[in-house]
C-alpha cells in the first residue's frame, strides 16, 4: 500500500527545495498563435525501492505576440495541494534565426520568467526571477522536431535560507538538455535537466537521487502542448 505520508514529504520537500517546470517555449510560437499544455516530472527520488521522478505538475499558455516573442504563463497545480499559490511568467525572444540549410547552425533564444510563490497559511510572498538561454536544433521534413541545450538560472534574492540560515547561493544554475516532437496541433517535450548544480543535496529529508557528489539533483519532465486557436 502507498504510504500518503511519505508521498506528501518528498513533494513538500520538491516545493522549497527544487521547485520548477521544464522550459516554456524554448522555440517561439507564429504570430497570433496560442497553445495551452500541462507537465509532469521533476527532481529524481528514491522512493519505494525505485529511483523515479516526482510527479509536480504544471498547467501552462503561451501565445505569440510576434513570431519571434511569445509571452507565456503557467500555474504549478501540485504546489496548491500544499496550500502554495506559485507561478511562473515570462518571455522567450528568438535571440538569432539560423539559415534552414544548416542543421549545424542552431537558432538562439532566450527567457524572462518571474516565479512567484505564495503560502497562504502564513502569507508569506516570493520572487524568484528566472533567466534562461537556449540553442535550438530544428529537424526533419519540415524541421518541426527540434533538439535542445542550455541553461536556467535562479536568482534567489532573499537575504536568509530556511533556519535563519545566511543565503550563500543567490544563483540557482539548471542546465537541461531536450527535445520536442511537433504535430500539426500537439507537441510533446521530453527534458533531463540537473537542478540546483551548486546546492547541496545532503542532510534532506527527501532522498533525492545524486548527480554528482554532494550537490544537484537530476531531474526528468515530459511536457504536452495543444494549438488552440487556428
Amino acid at each position: 500500500m502507498i504510504n500518503y505520508r511519505i508521498v506528501s514529504v518528498v513533494l513538500g520537500a520538491q516545493l522549497i527545495l527544487f521547485s520548477c517546470a521544464p522550459s516554456r517555449f524554448v522555440n517561439t510560437l507564429p504570430k497570433g498563435e496560442t497553445q495551452i499544455g500541462a507537465s509532469l516530472g521533476g527532481a529524481m527520488v528514491n522512493l519505494f525501492g525505485l529511483t523515479i521522478p516526482t510527479p509536480y505538475s504544471s498547467v501552462v499558455i503561451g501565445h505569440g505576440i510576434r513570431d519571434d516573442i511569445t509571452l507565456y504563463g503557467g500555474l504549478h497545480t501540485t504546489a496548491l495541494l500544499f496550500n502554495t499559490f506559485q507561478t511562473d511568467l515570462g518571455v522567450t525572444k528568438r535571440l538569432y534565426h539560423s539559415d534552414s540549410s544548416n542543421f549545424w547552425v542552431p537558432d538562439l533564444s532566450g527567457s524572462f520568467t518571474l516565479n512567484t510563490l505564495f503560502e497562504m497559511k502564513d502569507y508569506a510572498f516570493d520572487v524568484f526571477p528566472q533567466m534562461d538561454l537556449n540553442a535550438v536544433w530544428k529537424y526533419g521534413s519540415k524541421r518541426s522536431n527540434f533538439f535542445y541545450i542550455g541553461a536556467s538560472n535562479w536568482f534567489d534574492l532573499s537575504k536568509y535560507k530556511a533556519h535563519e540560515e545566511l543565503q550563500t547561493n543567490a544563483i540557482i544554475f539548471n542546465p537541461h538538455i531536450g527535445n520536442t516532437w511537433q504535430k500539426k496541433n500537439w507537441s510533446l517535450t521530453l527534458e533531463y535537466k540537473v537542478l540546483g548544480v551548486m546546492q547541496s543535496n545532503q542532510d534532506i529529508v527527501v532522498d533525492y537521487a545524486k548527480w554528482h557528489g554532494n550537490h544537484s539533483v537530476p531531474g526528468i519532465f515530459v511536457g504536452f502542448l495543444k494549438k488552440i486557436n487556428k
